[in-house]
């Protein structure tokens, strides 16, 4: 333990600046050092491109200035000579990515050593649809005594393409303290938004330029800007109070909001990567507010929409405000929420501030318990931390209210023993990855906090107090002090050194509840069918003799059973926790109907789920809890396929391919999608090879029932035991079913799809029949109705099939799942079936048989005369020799 204090004149060991610093012994001495060098514009399958990275090693006792600030796109002379030595000893290294997940985000094409530039050059396939997280590895390879560490480092990518703007405004902030704008989807994509101008960086600050907006959008503005955010792919302004967004191509256009009244106020948008559900919550949503007015932009919208306050609600809890001041907005974890902070009035004319919370899937809003006494300064800000329940902080210039699953209070500074509380005018507050914050003071002083502990601890300061300084946290949790120079119009990014002040400011206290903390959580998130279940494990070392545990919170988490079991594995020193948690779907078949009727009653939606341990301090290092989502619904690229017999890969005599349907062939009721109105005329079909694969050979006197999988994308899920049906995609007949509903097992009369035409009043058989209707038949019901109808659902485990009889050529199904308890998605697909061997052609295969039968046979007959006639011959030419000599 080393103190660190001032080297001024009476400076010491007790004063406020010191610093006490941790050392310890390592083995490794060196770090890997990894830049992009280039990334291609082949885009292999639209959602990754190809990048070359530069890897090599670094001693930070002798690495240059643009290696210790990462900066360098080369290695130095030293960084050469140490790579050039360790390449010799067989050092190796290997990129991956971070974090667990069962999605492939990075993945290595091939690593190679080049001597000229002393560097290794890798060769990575990359997910470009958000920062990568990815740690460089080695072999325990040692030079000098010293081993290389592994190294977590962040790949940047740019979200907007450079366009160039001939005539343009130059934009500023209104606020005299510079405000930090940054991505949800790359910490290094960010704006500087200050008095007299507004930085535009897409590797976090490295490089700049000043962000414009072409004339024709602001019509002649002076270019304030009241507020900025980024969505996923764009960047949404506030300008001259209006709202002007920036595409990824770097176009600029005018977004107007309808029914607006009133000058917008500010904007949000989503501050952390949500990645699951994206198939129905994304990063594209959208919050813009005025005074009174909150308008939001959904994923699944292509507008903002006006979104009326619960007036009503905020009235029945005893609130008589007519109209409710917006103060702020901001979105917690849970990537279905929206937080509102508004003002209200009690019955006796007492200001309070309380958060709303709005759903975006279901629109209904709720009203927490939690309020807040109205100060005069009236500016107040509202931020969600990193946590599954909606854990938050409300401040004014010189107070912050949390609202915890503990409890609700005012934050304390805390020291030593003793705690106090902020006396200086706040600036910022901003929120980590990890449940962690950051306290930011006017006067640069810095205070950090952790969910659900009532006190801040006050860090060193970063910088002097007249410096222009914001902060940010990258998606690593690191903390990042962005210094502007607005002489220079420059603005400069260095790590701060979070977990070495947490750990000085908590001196003399240095000890931690648990040894080590652990989870097996994938960061991308799940999803969860009908019938699936899921399984995570956390894990937490703590010493023995004292007491801790593996604390779990769920948001939503009615829409999974639930089942937590624990291991505990004490020892002399240390006692070991091993939690499962146990998620699975429990939900019923007349439940999922309602769901997919279009029912109030929800079975799809996030549950979110949180792990930490249940005792922590402020001595405890790295992360202190990990947040997942679970999306319970239709996971996404989820689909069924027909399952092809063996051999069938390949008919590329079927592209382009076209068959004649004669008028015979049609359903007089039911002509299908292909071929309305048709009756009367052949028509003719071209086989859509691409869509429909090789059709399935099927003899004409066999049954036939497809044998259906699930997927997701291309990785197989399971065979689909469940009910399904299946019509002609062009309204033939010729087909039919082997088995009756009495002979399928029926207790009552079995839907059909003619039944279900005419009860829906739809021409769809897709539209008619579904898992939103769908009866079985083995359900008994009065009257029973007639069981002698064909059977026309199928399953793997069912009797009935199809059949074809006298039926041939090419038949084009549309297959649809109907049991509900299959899955969430809708799964429907086509087939094609190809008939042939009908009786007619069997007939003649029959004569065809008989002819060459004859033909055979005759000629075995004739072979067989021969050889008996020369075998009589022969006898009597060899008696007629042996005569002749006997004389």
């Amino acid at each position: 333990m080393y103190v660190v204090y001032p080297d001024v004149a009476g400076a010491g060991t007790s004063d406020d600046n010191t610093l006490h610093v941790q050392v310890l012994d390592s083995p490794s001495c060196y770090r890997w050092y990894l830049i992009p060098s280039n990334r291609t514009a082949d885009i292999p399958d639209n959602s990754g491109e190809t990048w070359l990275l530069h890897v090599w090693i670094v001693d930070d006792r002798h690495a240059s200035l643009s290696e210790l600030n990462n900066t360098a796109q080369e290695p130095s002379e030293y960084s050469a000579q140490l790579t050039e030595l360790s390449w010799r000893k067989k050092q190796h290294p290997e990129v991956r990515q971070l974090y667990n997940s069962h999605v492939q985000h990075v993945l290595s094409k091939g690593t190679a050593y080049s001597r000229n530039s002393s560097l290794w050059e890798v060769v990575m396939e990359v997910d470009n649809s958000a920062e990568q997280a990815l740690l460089v590895s080695g072999r325990p390879v040692m030079l000098d005594n010293c081993f290389v560490r592994d190294t977590q480092v962040l790949l940047h990518q740019p979200q907007f393409t450079d366009r160039t703007v001939s005539s343009s405004v130059s934009l500023k902030g209104s606020a005299t303290a510079p405000v930090l704008v940054k991505s949800p989807v790359s910490s290094g994509v960010a704006l500087l938004i200050t008095s007299t101008e507004v930085l535009f960086t897409q590797d976090s600050f490295l490089t700049t330029e000043a962000l414009i907006i072409p004339d024709d959008v602001l019509q002649s503005c002076s270019g304030e800007v009241q507020g900025a955010a980024f969505t996923a792919s764009s960047l949404y302004v506030i300008a001259c109070n209006s709202l002007c967004r920036m595409a990824q191509n770097g176009t600029w256009e005018r977004v107007i909001v309808q029914g607006v009244s009133g000058g917008l106020v500010g904007l949000k948008a989503r501050e952390r990567h949500s990645r699951v559900g994206r198939a129905q919550v994304d990063d594209e949503c959208l919050a813009v507010w005025t005074s009174t007015q909150l308008f939001v932009k959904s994923s699944s919208e292509s507008s903002l929409e006006l979104t009326s306050l619960p007036t009503t609600q905020l009235g029945a809890s005893g609130y008589s405000n007519n109209t409710v001041p917006i103060l702020d907005v901001s979105f917690p974890s849970d990537p279905e929420e929206l937080g509102v902070l508004v003002q209200v009035l009690t019955a006796e004319g007492d200001n309070k501030v309380l958060p709303l919370l709005y759903d975006l899937s279901t629109t209904v809003w709720s009203l927490p318990e939690f309020t807040m006494q109205h100060s005069s300064a009236g500016n107040f800000s509202l931020l969600y931390l990193a946590s599954a329940m909606p854990e938050a902080l409300v401040w004014d210039p010189t107070n912050v209210t949390y609202s915890f699953s503990n409890g609700t209070g005012t934050l304390q500074v805390l020291k030593g023993n003793m705690t106090s509380n902020l006396v200086e005018s706040i600036q910022e507050i901003i929120a980590g990855p990890n449940g962690d914050f950051v306290i930011h003071l006017t006067s640069n002083k810095l205070y950090y906090g952790r969910v659900d502990i009532e006190n801040v601890v006050e860090l060193s300061p970063g910088e002097l107090p007249e410096a222009e300084v914001v902060l940010f946290f990258d998606v690593l949790g690191r903390l990042q002090l962005v210094n502007y120079d607005s002489t220079a119009s420059l603005a400069t990014v260095r790590l701060f050194p979070l977990q070495a002040e947490v750990y000085s400011s908590m001196y003399p206290v240095t000890s931690c509840p648990y040894h080590r903390f652990s989870h097996g959580i994938d960061v991308d998130g799940y999803y969860i069918d009908v019938g699936e279940e899921l399984k995570i494990w956390a894990m937490i070392l703590y010493p023995s003799g004292s007491y801790n545990n593996v604390e779990v919170l769920v948001r939503n988490g009615h829409l999974l059973q639930q089942n937590f079991s624990s291991e505990i594995l004490p020892s002399s020193l240390y006692t070991t926790e091993n939690m499962t948690l146990h998620f699975s779907s429990n939900v019923t078949f007349e439940m999922l109907q309602a769901e997919n009727s279009g029912s109030s009653y929800g079975t799809t939606g996030i549950v979110t789920v949180e792990v930490r341990p249940k005792q922590t301090l402020y001595s405890c290092r790295g992360s202190v809890n990990m947040v997942t989502s679970i999306s319970v619904g239709c996971p996404p690229n989820r689909h069924i396929r027909v399952r092809r017999p063996f051999g069938t890969e390949e008919c590329s005599s079927y592209q382009n391919y076209i068959y004649t349907l004669s008028p015979d062939m049609y359903d007089p009721t039911y002509k299908g999608e292909g071929c309305q109105g048709c009756a009367g005329n052949s028509t003719e079909v071209t086989y859509d090879l691409d869509n429909l694969g090789c059709p399935i050979d099927v003899f004409y006197s066999d049954h036939f029932r497809p044998t259906v999988d699930l997927y997701d994308g291309d990785k197989f899920v399971r065979e689909v035991t469940e009910d399904f049906f299946v019509w002609e995609a062009h309204g033939r007949t010729g087909y039919g079913y082997n088995a009756t509903m009495q002979q399928a097992g029926c207790a009552c009369e079995a839907q059909t799809l003619a039944a279900m035409l005419t009860a829906g009043n739809v021409s769809s058989p897709g539209d008619a029949w579904g898992p939103q209707n769908y009866q079985p038949c083995s359900t008994p019901c009065d009257p029973q109705g007639s069981l002698s109808g064909q059977h026309e659902v199928l399953s793997s485990s069912g009797v009935s099939a199809l059949k074809f009889g006298s039926s041939k050529g090419i038949f084009v199904f549309h297959l649809k799942v109907l049991d509900p308890e299959c899955s969430y998605c809708v799964l429907q697909t086509q087939f094609a079936v190809r008939v042939y061997g009908s009786p007619r052609e069997s007939l003649d295969l029959y004569v065809y048989l008989a002819v060459l039968a004859f033909i055979v046979g005759t000629v075995i007959v004739l072979a067989l005369t021969y050889y008996m006639y020369y075998k009589l011959m022969a006898g009597e030419h060899e008696k007629v020799l042996q005569e002749w000599t006997n004389k």
